[in-house]
């Protein structure tokens, strides 16, 4: 089974739609494979970098807002921002194009710590039923709020749900994720159950924190095994990580892991190198 290869969003560029570009809320269509010509719809505004983890990969760099402060340090877009923006977009895309193959919620940070989210989630949608009919619509999470279930219900309203997993125990998880929040491995991985199906998305690398070696692939291949995906997104550092000091794979590497998945558990690998 031949890994297939994405290709990231590397620039995006903002939609032209009044506001939105202030608020940075629709970015403009960007091939990302296997998704193709993707629009991506970040639900956290143009404000300070709001996450639940503080990956050292992250190529938004460090998270300085601790959870407990988001409220009073972050100005959130509210939801009827969003929908604007999002209907606005939509709209323009279906009188002038270009023609889009897929809608992807990520951007600034986690977006399921937009307090309203299944509200924004449920607009997304109703915009995209009205001028982007069949459309398929994805999030990309790195799991936290899977523990509480009007997240995971409208998660499940999208076509796909992709969360990422970067390690099989919970040492690993911790430094590769570094929480902010009480979040664990193993609640990400009792919160996926709730999904309909999901996308795994991990991220491997060398340095200082190095989640290659045997005994970590292979604790990670466990957990991939036991929650059977539709396929795993893997992928090595292309920007500049927020710890300096992580070291790239080269492609060779990538592939080698993506092998080593289809060849252990028969599960589809998707290579970002």
């Amino acid at each position: 089974m031949g890994a297939a290869k994405v290709v990231p969003n590397s620039n995006p560029q903002h939609v032209d739609t009044g506001d939105s570009r202030e608020q940075n809320l629709v970015y403009a269509p960007e091939d990302i494979a296997p998704f193709g010509k993707t629009l991506t719809v970040n639900l956290l505004g143009s404000g300070p970098k709001a996450c639940s983890f503080d990956c050292p990969y992250c190529d938004l760099g460090r998270t300085f807002t601790r959870l407990n402060r988001l409220k009073s340090e972050v100005t959130l877009p509210s939801v009827e921002a969003i929908g604007a923006a999002v209907s606005e977009a939509f709209q323009k895309i279906h009188a002038t194009g270009p023609a889009i193959d897929s809608i992807l919620l990520a951007g600034n940070g986690e977006p399921t710590l937009h307090p309203e989210f299944p509200e924004v989630v449920r607009l997304i949608l109703d915009a995209r039923n009205t001028w982007l009919p069949g459309k398929p619509v994805r999030i990309m999470t790195n799991g936290f709020a899977l523990d509480t279930r009007k997240v995971t219900d409208a998660m499940n309203l999208m076509e796909e749900r992709i969360v990422k997993i970067d390690a099989g125990s919970e040492r690993m998880f911790k430094a590769m994720n570094s929480p902010l929040s009480r979040t664990n491995l193993a609640r990400v991985l009792n919160g996926i159950k709730k999904l309909r199906d999901v996308t795994i998305q991990s991220m491997f690398f060398k340095g200082p924190i190095d989640n290659t070696v045997k005994t970590e692939l292979d604790d990670w291949l466990e957990v991939i095994a036991m929650v059977k995906p539709k396929g795993v997104i893997i992928q090595g550092l292309s920007r500049q990580p927020a710890n300096p000091e992580l070291v790239r794979l080269d492609e060779d590497q990538i592939y080698a892991i993506a092998s080593l998945l289809e060849r252990k558990t028969q599960i589809k690998a998707i290579v970002l190198p």
